[in-house]
């Protein structure tokens, strides 16, 4: 089976983690993806949402996704997410099945800052959306790494949607239009929660 693991904060997850996961799910012709919240993101503040809001909201993004599954195991262990513990985790509880990590190209291109970073191929292949509108360049040894690692690391096509996290906390907390930004069980969980108003 050929599993794609999707991690991020998702504070909250919008319409451009969705279509571009669901674009990436789609070109990888994988069997099922695990969209994963993580705990305490070791490379940003903490997160405005709970790690029970966001997996809810998670579930209710892809609520008619029978192929995609909410992935908690990140919230069930304390201390910082490491991306490789999640990769070694994962690859003890299927070990018959191929892992394939997709992150945006942002991520990738400082991937060299990552904790256990070159240890990362060892459990899964990476999966890199790419998009036009906004590339990152790759740092130095992560350009070195996609030269030696080529096989196991594709670079896909992504739709370009332009929506923030960052942006749309802001616009939730200032009242201005936000709903259109965020699938609409989402955005009526944000309400009903009262998430990120001031």
């Amino acid at each position: 089976m050929l599993r794609v693991i999707f991690g991020g904060t998702f504070d909250p997850i919008h319409n451009g983690h969705v279509t571009t996961s669901l674009a990436a799910f789609a070109e990888l012709n994988a069997d099922c993806m695990h969209v994963m919240p993580s705990a305490q993101p070791p490379h940003r503040d903490y997160p405005g949402a709970s790690a029970e809001q966001r997996l809810t909201m998670v579930q209710l993004a892809y609520a008619e996704q029978p192929n995609i599954i909410a992935e908690d195991c990140e919230l069930k262990r304390s201390g910082p997410s490491y991306s490789l513990l999640t990769l070694q985790e994962m690859q003890q509880r299927w070990p018959q099945d191929k892992l394939i990590f997709l992150l945006g190209n942002d991520a990738f291109a400082k991937l060299d800052t990552w904790y256990g970073w070159q240890e990362l191929l060892h459990y899964a292949d990476l999966a890199v959306m790419r998009r036009q509108a906004q590339d990152t360049p790759w740092s130095p040894a992560v350009t070195e790494l996609v030269r030696t690692h080529s096989a196991q690391i594709k670079q896909l096509n992504t739709p370009n949607v332009a929506v923030s996290a960052t942006e749309l906390r802001a616009a939730i907390a200032a009242n201005r239009a936000w709903r259109e930004q965020v699938p609409e069980a989402v955005a009526a969980f944000i309400e009903q929660q009262h998430l990120y108003g001031r």
